[in-house]
């Protein structure tokens, strides 16, 4: 397809006399006899450059110029004045329109041509840079639009929404991605509608299923725009979508941020996202901005400090002893990882640090680490040792990997080995863990579900994975002496352990009257402080006496 010129001039000669001058270069042409006429016909074909005269009738090729400027769709195009105007004063008012360059009216051929092609080179630049800002799905403007405007947008008093479809991703899954696309239309010509309600302002399409809104808050106070997200999302909810033969349920969570323009999206999709853990339909950056920005702060210094640990061997599993109450000895602990800082001070509980690995990537680096030292640990000793897996740990195909790898490298000690199998979320790839817990019993390995009463812990999945051993859960344990439905529970799961032939942990016996008790019903064994704490190394003991003073 040939580059278009529109050639704006009030005198057909010298329309024509452009035309001939560049009828070797196979471009198309289209012509306006004035500044006015040129805007709209700019508009409907988008032409790859623009020759304007000066002086016309109607409107001059100063006041086009400083129109087409002010238009999205064509603002970028390159403007080339082709004028008999010399003074200075008059090419000063042309660039300060927004006018490219100049051709004298009595035009060289040959430059013409050269500078034609320049600008159908910029030209094609820019239409590269507009469909690199523009959502393909619906012409609205998208991140990268979205980030330049805000970068280049010189008002200190600008605000933003984020919009999130809460169930985009379930429409798509269900009805196809073709159909969740004209839902994104549908949605965005509401919020087009709805966002009038607002002083100036520009709608974004920032990906599938998210929104922005960018809007002037001058005289702005917060109920008016707390307002404004209450009165969205109820307008969402009450409003029927339809595609076809199609309905669509639409719920959305927004945020709002008016803060440093530097990082005004950031901190918007910050509250958005804390919106959208929390359940909440809207939040407004304000009043939560500064302690999430604290909050990032300490986990990237966690993160620096965990790499810094890995990398100089400074995370250590430490072992919890589990006291047999059927023998009285203690040979089998709990693995829990433990971090130290430079003077060798343990640093961070367990779940905080962790929790920061995983939101930084590095936890399956601390699992392998654990299972390396567990092992030789196991090795060295002789004793059982139990580590904790999730889910998450599993359904990883390069940590499945590690693991089974593992189990084949040390089988000859695998059957002191066990996994303790907890889910920190929902999961569907029950058959993946299945087939997992299945092939480490085939090595020997002694499965344990902790926390029985959440998660995995249900019995239709304890008859599924016929675990070895189950822990019960740590509330039931520390109110079984005040709570007698915390007792019966306790009795209850004995019972069904019993059947199934697994052995019971109870966690958290804190003290003598709690240990009393899991041993009246009849518990296997006992782990918690009263026993003892986590240490770096192994504690064994031959007799309750140790445990339990002689009366």
């Amino acid at each position: 397809m040939s580059e278009k010129i529109l050639i704006v001039d009030d005198i057909a000669v010298n329309r024509m006399t452009i035309k001939i001058a560049l009828k070797e270069e196979n471009y198309t042409f289209i012509e306006a006899e004035n500044g006015k006429e040129a805007i709209e016909i700019a508009q409907k074909e988008h032409p790859d450059i623009i020759l304007m005269d000066a002086m016309m009738p109607v409107m001059d090729g100063f006041e086009a110029t400083r129109a087409i400027r002010k238009i999205d769709d064509i603002q970028r195009t390159p403007i080339l004045m082709i004028t008999s105007l010399e003074s200075k004063e008059d090419k000063i008012k042309a660039l300060e329109c927004g006018v490219n360059d100049f051709i004298n009216k009595s035009f060289d051929k040959l430059e013409l041509k050269a500078r034609c092609r320049s600008y159908v080179e910029t030209a094609k630049l820019n239409k590269r840079y507009i469909l690199a800002s523009v959502n393909p799905v619906s012409g609205f403007p998208n991140k990268t639009a979205l980030l330049k405007d805000l970068h280049e947008n010189n008002d200190p008093k600008i605000g933003l929404f984020l919009l999130y479809m809460d169930n985009y991703a379930l429409n798509e899954n269900f009805f196809g991605s073709e159909i969740a696309e004209k839902l994104d239309l549908i949605f965005l010509h509401k919020l087009k509608q709805f966002s009038a309600l607002l002083p100036k302002h520009t709608i974004y399409h920032i990906s599938s299923g998210k929104y922005a809104i960018v809007t002037d808050v001058h005289n702005f106070e917060k109920a008016r725009i707390e307002a404004f997200c209450a009165n969205l999302i109820e307008h969402v909810k009450k409003s029927r979508f339809t595609y076809d033969i199609y309905e669509f349920y639409v719920n959305v969570t927004m945020s709002y941020a008016q803060t440093d323009k530097a990082t005004l999206y950031e901190d918007a999709n910050a509250v958005l996202n804390v919106a959208l853990s929390e359940k909440k339909e809207y939040l407004l950056a304000d009043g939560i901005i500064t302690q999430l920005k604290q909050s990032i702060k300490e986990n990237l210094k966690i993160l620096k400090v965990i790499k810094q640990a890995l990398k100089e061997d400074k995370i250590i599993p430490f072992f919890q002893p589990i006291y047999n109450n059927k023998t009285g000895e203690i040979k089998r602990y709990e693995a829990l990882v433990r971090m130290y800082d430079d003077n060798y001070d343990i640093i961070f509980p367990q779940p905080y640090f962790l929790e920061a690995a995983k939101k930084g990537k590095l936890y399956p680096y601390i699992t392998q680490l654990l299972i390396d030292k567990v092992l030789r640990k196991i090795r060295e000793s002789g004793c059982e040792i139990s580590v904790n897996l999730s889910s998450l740990d599993i359904e990883d195909p390069l940590m499945r990997d590690f693991l089974l790898e593992s189990m084949e490298r040390n089988k000859d000690i695998t059957d002191k080995l066990i996994f303790e199998l907890l889910e920190d979320k929902e999961t569907d790839s029950y058959a993946i863990v299945k087939a997992f817990i299945d092939k480490a019993k085939s090595y020997g390995v002694k499965i344990a579900i902790d926390d029985f009463g959440s998660g995995f812990s249900n019995f239709i999945r304890i008859i599924e994975f016929k675990p070895d051993i189950i822990k019960l859960d740590g509330s039931l344990i520390k109110d079984i002496a005040t709570s007698d439905a915390a007792r019966r529970t306790v009795e209850t799961i004995k019972v069904f352990a019993d059947k199934i032939g697994a052995k019971t942990v109870a966690e958290y016996v804190g003290d003598e009257t709690i240990f009393r008790i899991i041993n009246e019903i009849g518990i296997d064994y006992a782990q918690g402080f009263y026993i003892g704490k986590a240490q770096p190394e192994l504690m064994q003991l031959e007799t309750t006496e140790d445990i339990i003073p002689a009366a």
